[in-house]
């Protein structure tokens, strides 16, 4: 499972939480992320407020900046 935790008004920290995900599914997810990083940017996106605006994603830092 994949949540957004808060950081202030314009990013969040992305949090892959895995006790509820099988060892494959955690797997898949992580693969997702680290090779496809523009799909996994999509799962993020799904995931904001219907107030804010997709800005940018620090994939090295798992941060998730919007507008």
């Amino acid at each position: 499972m994949i949540t957004l935790q808060p950081i202030d008004n314009s990013s969040y920290k992305v949090v892959i939480q895995s006790d509820d995900l099988t060892e494959e599914e955690r797997t898949k997810l992580i693969r997702k992320r680290d090779f496809f990083p523009a799909e996994f940017v999509h799962l993020l996106i799904d995931l904001l407020p219907p107030d804010q605006t997709f800005d940018s994603y620090d994939h090295y830092n798992m941060t998730l900046y919007v507008t």
